[in-house]
């Protein structure tokens, strides 16, 4: 077993991950001055990408709060789906790797932490780094790393894609002065396209997420193309922090901004009105509309929700 084998093994068996991929640091070469890897780790010669599906029970969680009304019941979507449980275990995980490659091989590891409450950080006036649609800093671009080393390709929202879990992953990363045998940038399948599917720009309440004759970035890898929407961020902040009373959950808010689409100011003054709460470890609850990753049907989805009952979505809407 040579060391990429070796390192896979371990990541794979002894970390109990569900994938694996190593790119070449140089694939990130084309990111902005300091979230470039060897801004990172001076001598940064690879990118160990690794993730971690999340359980359908926790997504069908959300269900029950989005489709059944019970707002209780969005805790353990919150809880292990979305931010403390796949990020904190992501933290364990990537400090194990980083520590297995130091003993074993001896070259430098640095553990990139995961998640939007570490890795980014918003470039919104006064407004915390939301879930969604991301208009942020970020140490190190997890979404095209994750590309570059194989495991999948980013969607017409932004999120990252794999065939097996479609959204529900989370991606942790390590990089190392070490070199590897690396693997290919994802060429498979097509796993999203807008013009045939389409559901996340249809579902979402504030119109962030352009049809497919809208407006696209590249954010493609290694030479490979991947064109994703260009999303009105400041639109999704308003359903994702629940500026609006229709967006809240089980903490209700007030009404702080009536339009879809605000400016920075708008948000800031609107954040700033919001009130204070205990229920979350925040300032402010999370509220986490998620429907453009909730109900995307890649990762066999229908046969994981719908047929089992879990999910009333129909492809269209809701009811049947």
């Amino acid at each position: 077993m040579n060391a990429t084998e070796n390192l896979k093994n371990y990541i794979l068996t002894r970390c109990g991950l569900d994938a694996v991929g190593i790119a070449p640091a140089s694939a990130l070469a084309d990111e902005p001055v300091g979230k470039r890897p060897e801004d990172i780790l001076p001598g940064a010669k690879s990118i160990i990408v690794f993730i971690r599906a999340i359980p359908d029970g926790a997504f069908q969680a959300a269900f029950r709060a989005k489709e059944d009304g019970n707002a209780d019941a969005f805790a353990s979507y919150a809880a292990y789906a979305r931010e403390l449980t796949p990020n904190m275990n992501l933290f364990f995980m990537q400090h194990r790797v980083a520590q297995f490659i130091e003993r074993n091989f001896f070259h430098t590891a640095t553990a990139i932490p995961s998640g939007p409450m570490q890795n980014v950080t918003s470039t919104n006036k006064s407004l915390p780094a939301f879930v969604g649609a991301k208009r942020v800093h970020y140490v190190l671009n997890s979404e095209r790393a994750a590309m570059a080393a194989g495991l999948g390709e980013i969607g017409w929202n932004n999120a990252f894609l794999t065939k097996e879990f479609g959204p529900r992953q989370a991606i942790g990363l390590v990089l190392t002065s070490m070199e590897f045998e690396y693997d290919k940038p994802y060429s498979g399948e097509k796993l999203c396209d807008p013009r045939k599917c389409g559901i996340c720009a249809k579902l979402c309440p504030v119109g962030a997420i352009p049809d497919a004759a809208g407006e696209s970035e590249d954010m493609g890898v290694c030479g490979r193309s991947c064109a994703v929407a260009k999303l009105n961020t400041n639109a999704c902040a308003v359903a994702s922090l629940a500026l609006r009373r229709e967006f809240s959950g089980k903490v209700k808010t007030p009404d702080l901004i009536m339009t879809n689409s605000p400016d920075d100011e708008e948000l800031a003054e609107a954040f700033a009105k919001k009130p204070l709460n205990d229920h979350a470890l925040g300032h402010h609850p999370n509220y986490f509309c998620d429907l453009c990753t909730l109900y995307c049907p890649l990762g066999n989805w229908k046969e994981r929700f719908a047929d089992k009952g879990l999910s009333k979505f129909d492809g269209e809407g809701f009811g049947k």
